[in-house]
């Protein structure tokens, strides 16, 4: 195979994980539990979409939540 076609074959693979990764992130922020805090603080957000807007009313977030959010 050409260096080219390998290289090209990587960088699809590798964008194919960052965005499986994003999705799972994002999914893993909806449930539980952070789920009452995205229906009391973020309700205009569908689950999965909810992390930025989580983010913005940190201090609002209950423990565990923020801790989800957090990475912790």
């Amino acid at each position: 195979m050409k260096i080219g076609k390998v290289l090209g074959i990587a960088a699809v693979a590798a964008m194919v994980l960052a965005v499986g990764v994003e999705a799972n992130a994002k999914s893993t922020i909806a449930n539980s539990p952070c789920k009452e805090d995205r229906q009391r603080l973020c309700p205009q957000f569908p689950n999965g979409s909810a992390g930025p807007c989580l983010k913005k009313h940190l201090k609002e977030l209950s423990p565990a939540c923020k801790a989800k959010v957090l990475g912790k």
